[in-house]
């Protein structure tokens, strides 16, 4: 009878631990239907006001995912607030002292793009394939002259003020496309994805794009305007960030911008005027194989502070990057100009790079840089 009693209360305290372990799971795992909050996805209804409630919902409940089901979400009201201007805001955990919210953003599948993104012909084949999740601008916007203003993005994490201004969200990118509007022969006035203000960031299967075609563009450097595809966390002394599968394409005066803890592997720029840019750290960045397309400058400092990066000394290594070039591709705007472009030498590391010469094959002849003298650059042959 005893040991029945002891096997009983043993089978008890288990269904227990059990339990409690299963509704801790089903917590962290707490996921929310865009879709239930009124969003519709159908490309037609403004679908803004009804992800951001379900995005500060999410924040006000403790965390957790909002999933997108496939389609076209359009967004067409802009929001400033949180010391940041964007369709959509993550805005800051209220819950005072370091208590940290985790917030998804998942799509059913991320849409995806041939490879046509640079072409001889005059002709463009690359358009984005029309499926999968996709978070569409429908606002022109205005050119932006002064980097200090407050630039518009698609998706913003908002400041929580004080002195890092951080923003108290571990925020996870996943399967989706940003795109932004540009008018044909322009270039988008919009930025993508500012996450300046993160706690961290997390990135898979992001494609970040303009709404025209390649051969269209032009680029934003020569006509002044100020603009960003992908803007990681800042410097804070621990903005963890790990990209993967991250892509920016067509038409921003910066690509990435990364500052510390920057940690990242196959992340690709496609025509823009400056791939990836460095901001100011203090501790390093690390990046595997990053690859750019028709970019005139490959890798550069950030010259002047943009969406809450400052320029200043950076820190990295670079596993690999790679480059094709073609003098005279379209569009023109974008042909490759430099490798390494760090006139105050503030770069501080080493890089592994690769060239290929389109119709031809490798060859590494084409590198150069102005500046970078604290730059160690290796060829891959």
């Amino acid at each position: 009878m005893n040991k029945f009693i002891i096997f009983l209360a043993i089978c008890i305290f288990a269904f227990a631990c059990t339990e409690a372990t299963s509704q801790a799971i089903k917590k962290d795992l707490l996921a929310y239907n865009v879709k239930d909050f009124g969003a519709l996805g159908d490309g037609k209804t403004d679908d803004t006001q009804a992800i951001q409630q379900a995005l500060d919902y999410i924040i006000d409940h403790g965390g957790g995912t909002l999933y997108f089901p496939n389609g076209h979400y359009r967004l067409a009201t802009i929001q400033e607030k949180y010391e940041v201007k964007a369709h959509l805001i993550i805005k800051p955990n209220a819950t005072p002292g370091r208590s940290y919210v985790m917030i998804r953003l998942a799509g059913e599948n991320c849409v995806v793009t041939p490879c046509a993104y640079a072409n001889h012909t005059g002709k463009d084949e690359g358009a984005v394939w029309d499926n999968g999740t996709v978070l569409f601008s429908d606002v022109m916007g205005a050119k932006l002259t002064d980097p200090q203003a407050t630039p518009t993005f698609i998706l913003a994490a908002g400041s929580g003020g004080g002195i890092y201004k951080l923003n108290q969200a571990v925020i996870r990118l996943q399967d989706l496309a940003f795109q932004v509007k540009a008018a044909k022969g322009k270039y988008p006035y919009l930025s993508g994805v500012n996450m300046a203000h993160a706690a961290t960031l997390y990135t898979d299967n992001i494609l970040i794009y303009s709404s025209t075609k390649n051969v269209d563009l032009t680029a934003p450097t020569d006509d002044g305007h100020y603009s960003a595809g992908l803007v990681a966390p800042r410097i804070w002394c621990n903005p963890e960030q790990e990209l993967r599968n991250t892509y920016v394409k067509s038409a921003f005066r910066y690509g990435f911008i990364f500052s510390e803890h920057a940690n990242g592997n196959n992340l690709s720029v496609w025509n823009c005027d400056n791939a990836f840019v460095f901001a100011k750290m203090d501790h390093s960045a690390w990046l595997g194989r990053i690859h750019a397309q028709n970019c005139k400058n490959i890798i550069k400092t950030l010259d002047v502070e943009f969406a809450r990066q400052v320029p200043g000394s950076a820190f990295f290594k670079i596993e690999q990057v790679g480059i094709e070039i073609n003098t005279g591709q379209q569009p023109i705007a974008f042909n490759y100009s430099n490798f390494i472009v760090d006139p105050e030498n503030l770069l501080h590391g080493a890089l592994n790079y690769h060239i290929v010469k389109s119709n031809v094959g490798a060859d590494n002849s084409y590198f150069n840089k102005l500046g970078g003298s604290h730059v160690r650059n290796d060829p891959s042959f």
